[in-house]
């Protein structure tokens, strides 16, 4: 049985600053329904709005980031799931404050998409990330925006043509995660992180990723110019 819609994203609001966005369906690892998405969604639009939030942290109930689609569920392309998931990451674009994950356990499919948006990543030794749409005869969009916007064709090749877990230990060699810990350690290390840069002064943490985020595209713009 699924768990209530209306519970299935919890916000934790804290002095510092710092926004937890906890998905909440543990007995199905967290995995991903319309509602589910649209609440998430939901969550990012009302952070970027409020002056209070300057970091905000994405984890998983129960242990897990998130098991991917539920397919019990939902159909990977059918068009309710696909707007939801499409203004999912336009909102994750747009959010423009600092946005910390805690993989837990496993990021799949359209979760990985999700991981990879964050801009600082804590994974467990034995926690995995696995992008394996093309063995479902399924593209992989969101994904790809992300890797290509963060990374490189290569890592772009490899993660979606293998269809392979890829480890803690790979996740933090090939730059997919900031940091690596035990895996009971994984939510309290990515909870300090955020809580650090939440609390920076001036918001700090803001302005460096805007800053950044501008920087990018005059350096896009003079790249096409040339």
């Amino acid at each position: 049985m699924s768990h209530p819609e209306t519970d299935s994203v919890l916000l934790r609001h804290h002095p510092s600053g710092r926004l937890d966005i906890e998905m909440n369906r543990p007995e199905r690892k967290n995995a991903l329904t319309v509602p589910m998405v649209i609440q998430l969604a939901d969550a990012l639009a009302d952070a970027r709005g409020d002056d209070t939030v300057t970091a905000v942290l994405l984890h998983g109930a129960g242990g897990c980031f998130s098991s991917g689609l539920d397919l019990a569920e939902v159909r990977p392309g059918d068009p309710e799931i696909s707007s939801a998931i499409t203004e999912l990451h336009t909102r994750l674009a747009a959010l423009g404050k600092p946005l910390i994950g805690a993989l837990q356990r496993a990021a799949v499919n359209g979760a990985a998409a999700i991981a990879l948006a964050c801009d600082l990543l804590v994974v467990g030794q034995t926690s995995f990330l696995m992008v394996g749409e093309a063995e479902m005869g399924v593209a992989a969009p969101n994904n790809l925006r992300w890797l290509l916007a963060k990374y490189d064709l290569n890592q772009a090749l490899q993660l979606t043509l293998g269809c392979e877990r890829h480890y803690g230990p790979a996740l933090l060699r090939r730059n997919f995660a900031y940091d690596m810990v035990p895996d009971d350690r994984v939510l309290a290390r990515a909870t300090e992180l955020a809580e650090k840069v939440a609390a920076y002064p001036h918001g700090g943490g803001i302005a460096m990723k805007q800053a950044i985020i501008a920087l990018e595209g005059i350096a896009k713009e003079t790249i096409e110019w040339e």
